[in-house]
């Protein structure tokens, strides 16, 4: 397959190991290179070092097609949307391929409560579905339009005492006319006294990845699941019958891409942390981490899900007289359509 392009830099810091024959693209300087399963990106020679080897080495997988029709220098045509839109097919390609991740969900605030009770923080989102589909060109119209739904918002910040947390909303779905779609992540639940319920993973050729429910008990968070995708925000810090209270829940660990796990935050001390913020193209998100619980204190908010899709965490419960942690806010959704 043909992945993503993206800039030069961008692709030297992920420095991914992909699967054999398929193909990356440097935006900025044009180069190609093809992997062969094993090397890592910087360590493979460009296209122009060993042209007749690398297409040997690509003859027996589909990128071979691709790879033929660019023998001239011609670099696909790329149109990435991280807004709603309208494709125009180009003239002359035979070939198109779509991929993309939808929204992340908005997770839950913590529950506000008193002294000798069972708070729970708020559950974590579901992160957006992602995938890939190829079509022949002549199946396409000569427009299509492309949808890109809103990130999910995070349930606000409870103020008021003795009150559960605000639910967060589930993410915008997107499209590409009426032949592609990828479905964005569930809601975190607010906190109550029992329970926070994490938000399910969106529908795609990868499912998204389920936010975490807190701790029934008022227990530390819990980490973010993860489907092989986008992955999934942690929950929030409760706070337990023993007035103790707890470190948020890190987000999923993001094992497509460099298997980092956003941090989840630190009772009275460091705030959770939030998803990539990556603007390579296509590339799926991690879940943000749940904020931490506190009984002296105003509680941590949940941390935003990352670029593209990404779950968000959680947020922790407080003490009556302190607001309890806000819900993350999901990550965006992308669609990327490369033509050839």
């Amino acid at each position: 397959m043909i992945h993503p392009p993206a800039l030069a830099a961008d692709w030297t810091s992920l420095n991914p190991i992909n699967a054999a024959g398929d193909l990356g693209w440097e935006s900025d300087t044009g180069k190609w290179k093809i992997f062969d399963g094993v090397t890592p990106w910087a360590s493979l020679p460009y296209l122009a070092d060993s042209f007749g080897l690398q297409l040997l080495a690509a003859a027996n997988s589909a990128s071979a097609v691709a790879l033929l029709g660019l023998v001239g220098g011609v670099a696909p045509d790329v149109q990435v949307f991280t807004g709603s839109g309208t494709w125009t097919k180009p003239a002359g390609v035979t070939t198109v391929q779509v991929a993309g991740a939808a929204c992340g969900g908005g997770a839950g605030s913590g529950r506000r409560g008193a002294a000798g009770t069972v708070r729970c923080g708020g559950g974590g989102s579901g992160s957006g579905g992602s995938g890939a589909r190829q079509f022949r060109a002549a199946d396409l119209g000569a427009t299509e339009t492309v949808t890109i739904g809103t990130a999910g918002t995070g349930g606000a910040a409870v103020t008021t005492n003795d009150t559960n947390g605000n639910n967060g909303t589930a993410g915008g779905a997107v499209s590409f006319g009426s032949k592609f779609r990828l479905s964005g992540g569930g809601a975190g639940s607010g906190g109550t006294a029992s329970a926070g319920t994490g938000g399910g993973g969106g529908f795609g050729s990868t499912n998204g990845s389920s936010g975490r429910t807190a701790s029934a008990t008022g227990g530390a968070g819990v980490a973010g699941s993860n489907n092989g995708g986008t992955t999934g925000g942690g929950s929030g810090g409760g706070i337990t019958t023993g007035d103790v209270a707890s470190a948020g829940g890190a987000g999923g660990v993001l094992h497509t891409v460099d298997a980092t796990q956003a941090a989840g935050g630190a009772v009275d001390s460091t705030a959770p942390t939030a998803g990539s913020t990556t603007t390579v193209a296509g590339q799926p998100g991690n879940g943000g981490g749940g904020g931490a619980s506190s009984v002296t204190t105003a509680a941590q908010a949940g941390a935003t899900g990352g670029n593209y899709g990404g779950g968000a965490g959680g947020g922790g419960a407080s003490l009556n007289g302190n607001d309890s942690g806000a819900g993350g806010t999901g990550g965006p959704g992308i669609i990327v359509v490369i033509s050839w």
